[in-house]
């Protein structure tokens, strides 16, 4: 088992503790291997250099040394998941990432996305898993914080410093978004109403977009996010509610 080359408590409710690690293909990747190695909930995994990461639908979402990609480990008690868990983290991420780093533009793209104005500045990647009867989620965050990585998809980019004209710290982002992700668990564990947050920090609602679903392409407004997670649409067929693994949504 590769071993971090340092480890940093943290120690909050749900992020117990950091480890570092210079070089990885992908992080949600290797956190199923931490998991059956006997890792520790809470644990966050932060991959200095991401080579071979993995997006929503497979997409390659690469970074370098100016981003941050980590993923977060978290055994479920009782086997109960939190409900809508990727969206509350992003609006979590959001309210954080505005607050301490002045990026009043960022807003959450449904479902996983982080956008300001019409450019992607990072993703959320959920996955579950089952280790010896236990039910575990691996959380995986790619932000762009200082010079864009390659292109690993069809949106345009943007990252932190070019959006604020200042040079960032990883460390310190990583102390913001885990804040945020600490947010994102109380919003999910509470069951709060997401419909009422998206309308603030949501970039989607009231809108047209494009639907992407089973190899055809369709124009919608986008009206709601419902208590399920779903997106309520409208479109000449009328309004009905689809989910995230049905569909892909562009501006």
């Amino acid at each position: 088992m590769i071993r971090p080359v340092k480890s940093v408590q943290w120690g909050k409710k749900i992020v117990k503790v950091i480890e570092i690690y210079p070089k990885l293909g992908s992080s949600n990747l290797f956190a199923r291997d931490v998991i059956k190695s006997g890792g520790l909930s809470g644990t966050v995994l932060w991959i200095l250099e991401q080579i071979e990461g993995v997006g929503r639908r497979g997409r390659k979402w690469d970074a370098d040394q100016s981003s941050l990609t980590f993923s977060i480990i978290w055994r479920c008690p009782k086997d109960e998941a939190p409900q809508n868990l990727t969206l509350a983290v992003g609006l979590g991420l959001v309210q954080s990432l505005s607050e301490a780093i002045g990026l009043s533009e960022l807003k959450v793209k449904w479902p996983n996305d982080l956008w300001i104005e019409g450019k992607k500045l990072g993703g959320i990647l959920t996955e579950a898993m089952y280790h010896r009867g236990d039910r575990w989620i691996i959380l995986g965050i790619g932000l762009n914080v200082n010079a864009l990585p390659p292109k690993g998809d069809l949106s345009p980019r943007i990252s932190m410093q070019q959006a604020t004209g200042c040079f960032w710290p990883r460390l310190g982002v990583l102390d913001v978004a885990l804040l945020g992700v600490e947010r994102g668990f109380d919003l999910a564990r509470n069951g709060e109403d997401l419909s009422a947050l998206f309308r603030i920090h949501g970039n989607f609602l009231d809108r047209t977009i494009t639907v992407f679903q089973g190899g055809k392409a369709f124009r919608a407004l986008a009206k709601d996010v419902l208590p399920d997670g779903s997106l309520l649409i409208e479109d000449a067929r009328g309004e009905r509610a689809v989910l995230p693994e049905e569909i892909t949504v562009r501006f």
